[in-house]
């Protein structure tokens, strides 16, 4: 939807998260007039705007109904019963990445995924700062996407959820990529096929493609942009390959650990080449990113027991990939939210890699009852308790990891907590 559309329109912006307000401000910026429909804001909306701007709290197909435009925070789901009767009644339902793709002049590089997503972004947008290309992160990284179009850069890297695809039709990146689809998010979807098909709608009017050829459900329509596809694989008799047999990190030796980083950084190498950057130089900036915070960080050792935390491994087959990166026998901290998740898939990695669960938060107990006997399990209340058993548990050669393959939000505000909690009690162990 273009912007020029949505004057003399009634719009109302559901939902006042991190994404809402960067829309509420993007409106003030356009000067279009419009209200707000929260049913969790804690803020008036003079205190949101400074302004004299409506505030609902609470949804109705009543009140969306009498709006042209809901522009919808990813984190309300199009399914809502009130959403899907505006959308009946033939109200317009968008989100921030649709006003984002009428507006940006920037280049954008588009990266989705289950898995990875934060880190090719990141990784990404660092390698083409490093080769003189002004890049920056943003989306769900790093600034909201409407923020980012008045960074002075050349290229926006947007990192995209699921979420934000759903409402999604106009986005046109020059380079986009789905990394992996594996289950996530299944309490918000049909099942995984549905949530692989919301994923791949990033590649529906992007110059050209970055393809997965180890994952199936990560695969394009047929002739979608065929002529302008490049496919990535770790193969086992390689380190890595881009366009299925072009082994391209041979003796290259990167800071992240676990052969998903090197997926990860031939995603990167494949993007950075749309923007006619030497590949030497990418490589060379490759090997000097350190990674992210909570993505598989490691924190520090004590007594030959290495500490790491991977707060953002929110789904099962992060954790999967946390293990397996991972030196030495595991002891592992993990649970939350479970989103419906089948943690029977960790069987296998548990057994061979883990020997101590402590499981911590609200689906503890479901997590326990589909991993019992593939090791120790211990339940625990809180994260500092299960801290102190990893500390007393873990032998020199050891390796304490949280990857918790759930969400958070049952004990923390979000993964970032999580991970701050988790390295502050490491810390104090750490130190004592």
């Amino acid at each position: 939807m273009k912007v020029s559309e949505l004057n003399n329109k009634r719009i109302l912006v559901v939902g006042l998260g991190i994404t809402g307000h960067s829309v509420v401000r993007f409106l003030e910026r356009m000067h279009l007039t419009f209200e707000i429909c929260d049913e969790h804001a804690t803020l008036s909306a003079d205190e949101v705007l400074g302004a004299n701007t409506v505030l609902h709290a609470s949804f109705s197909a009543e009140l969306f109904c009498q709006f042209d435009v809901l522009v919808l925070s990813p984190g309300i789901a199009r399914a809502h019963p009130a959403i899907v009767q505006a959308i009946a009644a033939g109200v317009d339902v968008i989100g921030d990445i649709e006003l984002f793709a009428d507006e940006v002049t920037q280049t954008v590089i588009a990266v989705t995924g289950s898995n990875g997503k934060s880190t090719v972004v990141a990784w990404l947008a660092n390698a083409l700062n490093a080769c003189g290309v002004a890049a920056a992160a943003c989306g769900n990284i790093g600034e909201p996407a409407l923020d980012s179009l008045m960074a002075d850069v050349d290229v926006l890297v947007l990192e995209l959820s699921s979420y934000q695809l759903e409402s999604t039709c106009s986005l046109r990146p020059l380079a986009a990529t789905v990394l992996n689809v594996s289950e996530d998010h299944l309490d918000r979807y049909d099942d995984i096929d549905h949530y692989a098909s919301v994923k791949r709608r990033v590649y529906e009017h992007a110059s050209h493609l970055v393809i997965n050829r180890d994952d199936q459900r990560t695969w394009p329509k047929a002739n979608i942009n065929a002529a302008n596809s490049q496919y990535f694989s770790v193969d086992p008799g390689t380190v890595g390959t881009v366009d299925w047999h072009a082994s391209v990190l041979d003796g290259v030796t990167l800071s992240l650990p676990g052969a998903h980083n090197v997926a990860n950084a031939l995603v990167v190498l494949a993007l950075g080449s749309k923007l006619d950057v030497a590949q030497v130089k990418l490589l060379e900036a490759l090997v000097e990113f350190k990674g992210l915070a909570h993505r598989s960080e490691y924190i520090g050792e004590r007594d030959g027991v290495r500490w790491y935390n991977d707060s953002k491994g929110t789904n099962v087959d992060a954790s999967i990939k946390a293990i397996l990166a991972m030196p030495g026998p595991v002891v592992l901290i993990a649970g939350g939210i479970s989103k419906g998740a089948d943690f029977t898939a960790l069987r296998d990695v548990v057994s061979t890699h883990v020997k101590l669960l402590i499981l911590i938060g609200q689906d503890r107990q479901i997590m326990a009852d589909q991993l019992h006997g593939c090791t120790r399990i211990v339940l625990v209340d809180e994260l500092k308790v299960a801290v102190s058993l990893a500390n007393e548990s873990a032998e020199e050669g050891d390796t304490v990891l949280l990857s918790p393959a759930c969400s958070s939000f049952d004990m923390f505000k979000n993964f970032e907590d999580r991970g701050q909690q988790f390295t502050g009690a490491v810390k104090e162990v750490l130190a004592a």
